[in-house]
């Protein structure tokens, strides 16, 4: 895939091209940064990929010869009681060294190229792992962004259904409004509130999960500023990406490696039939005080040994190895087709989202005039204080599904991109660069720009 394609087909970086980098620090890069230091399944990740390292040193140990000395020395002291006494007091020592060194064994050879593969399997676990929670932060600080953005419109409808709920009790107590006009606005408030509580438990959730991934206790304080330029992927730039996806994909990746190896471990179970070949040397010297004996001896070994038969494991691990095969490029398959399912509905997911940006867009222009209409004519009699509630709520739902699909679409963008291989960081920073201070308040001048402009 491109760089071009890339860039058009994940971030969409020109999407905050408007806006220049900021002074400030780049907090979501930071907090990346901050996982990729501290969490503990890439650390754990790291540790298994250097005791596969370790393991694929001692596989290939058979390849250096193995040296062994030892000495020792003996003291003696015999009395013999019989018809000739005799007394002895003497010592021994001597010295044995012996080197062997397998020439040939192809079992061994086999099993030190399977520990490579292991290696590189364990390698693409850990990129796996570190891609995982790059996308993991990534969707966290948005999720509590897009929950933030929730909170915020929530909060003014609240604030709102506050105001509303004193006017309408002031004019029951005036007689103007009946007292099931109070209920009503009561119940409008309280559900508001029970909305706004939910809000801020997802908020909460959302924030322990990002803290937890970081193990930083870092609150988000930016937010990326975001507008209409929202792009579906057509079917020419689908059908594009689809072509990288096999080549690309990390969980792909691994279960090839899985099958390669499985074919490896299939021709290290054939070795087991084949001959071995090794070779030895020894030197032994003693030297003993007793007879004044010195002895030197030194043998020379060429061995070679043949399998014949032991019991039948070697054939059942043949066997098995060949079933091995069957099993992982099952598993190869299904890692193709899964990923090629997540891939088909993360686009639908995406292409909904800007359809529904659109459609949203138009509906919340349409509900703030009926809104606004029903204020008016609530004043006036001619509508009842229910359609000026229903408008409200519609209204302020929409709003929070609007947000809710603009940060969705960052996110699955994000996941699309993760897809086909390493995150790019470097696009990361520059969203992160373009971030502002996040704001606590509901801009109700957004409202005023649907409808006049037609943008947010």
């Amino acid at each position: 895939m491109t760089k071009t394609n890339r860039s058009r087909a994940f971030f969409l970086v020109g999407l905050f091209a408007a806006w220049q980098p900021m002074s400030h620090a780049s907090e979501l890069s930071a907090l990346i940064n901050e996982a990729l230091k501290n969490n503990y399944q890439i650390l754990n990740s790291k540790y298994e990929v250097e005791s596969s390292e370790f393991d694929q040193s001692i596989s290939g140990a058979f390849f250096f010869p193995t040296i062994n000395a030892n000495a020792n020395t003996t003291w003696n002291d015999s009395e013999v009681d019989s018809s000739t006494p005799s007394n002895n007091e003497y010592n021994s020592y001597g010295y044995r060294v012996s080197v062997s060194q397998t020439i040939l064994d192809m079992s061994k050879i086999r099993s030190y190229q399977e520990s490579g593969i292991d290696l590189q399997i364990n390698k693409l676990k850990h990129d796996k792992i570190v891609n995982d929670i790059i996308i993991q932060v990534v969707e966290n600080y948005f999720s509590y962004l897009k929950y933030h953005s929730q909170k915020k419109a929530t909060d003014a409808q609240f604030r709102s259904s506050e105001a509303r709920l004193k006017q309408i009790s002031r004019n029951n107590e005036l007689g103007n409004l009946p007292k099931t006009d109070v209920y009503e606005t009561q119940a409008q408030k309280e559900s508001t509130y029970k909305q706004l509580a939910d809000i801020r438990k997802r908020i909460n959730l959302a924030l322990v999960q990002l803290q937890s991934t970081t193990q930083a206790p870092i609150r988000p304080s930016y937010d990326v500023k975001l507008n209409n330029q929202y792009a579906e992927i057509d079917y020419y730039e689908k059908s594009t990406l689809e072509k990288n996806l096999i080549g690309s994909n990390y969980d792909i990746a691994i279960a090839k490696s899985n099958l390669d190896k499985s074919k490896r471990s299939l021709t290290q179970s054939r070795s087991d039939f084949y001959p071995t070949l090794s070779a030895s040397a020894n030197y032994e010297y003693t030297d003993s005080n007793f007879d004044s004996s010195r002895t030197d001896d030194a043998t020379y070994a060429l061995t070679v040994d043949i399998p014949i038969v032991n019991g039948g494991s070697d054939y059942y691990d043949y066997q098995k190895s060949k079933t091995k095969i069957n099993q992982f490029s099952s598993q190869y398959d299904q890692a193709v087709n899964d990923n090629r399912v997540n891939f088909e509905e993360l686009i639908y997911n995406i292409n909904t989202n800007v359809e529904s940006l659109a459609i949203l867009k138009s509906i919340i222009k349409s509900n703030y005039l009926v809104y606004k209409g029903n204020q008016s004519a609530f004043k006036l009699g001619t509508k009842t204080l229910t359609d000026l509630l229903n408008s409200e709520s519609d209204l302020y739902d929409n709003i929070r599904e609007y947000h809710t699909n603009q940060y969705d679409y960052i996110i699955n963008m994000t996941k699309l991109y993760a897809l086909f291989g390493a995150v790019d960081l470097v696009s990361i920073e520059e969203i992160s660069n373009r971030m502002e201070p996040i704001s606590d308040t509901f801009d109700i001048s957004i409202l005023e720009r649907f409808t006049s402009e037609g943008v947010k």
